[in-house]
């Protein structure tokens, strides 16, 4: 009966250690598709910073200056 007692207790281990390894596999899938998202992110945002100067540099080549801010106008396209 005693060995039956010891034998039960190591299987309720075993599924312990094994829920347990489960929730931190959980937590560490969770994290990662965190941080993969976060990576797009910055991605994103990098393309976008390096995207400016090669957009003023061929401007630049074609001739093109910009606007001064005087010559800048904005429209309340909200209002009838």
């Amino acid at each position: 009966m005693a060995a039956f007692a010891v034998l039960l207790a190591g299987v309720v281990a075993l599924n312990v250690a094994v829920l347990r390894a489960n929730m931190a596999v959980h937590r560490l899938n969770d994290e990662q598709a965190q941080l993969q998202a976060q990576n797009q992110a910055l991605a994103s945002q990098l393309s976008a910073a390096q995207a400016a100067p090669r957009i003023e540099g061929a401007a630049a080549r074609l001739g093109l200056v910009q606007a001064p801010a005087t010559d800048t106008l904005y429209l309340d396209l909200g209002r009838p």
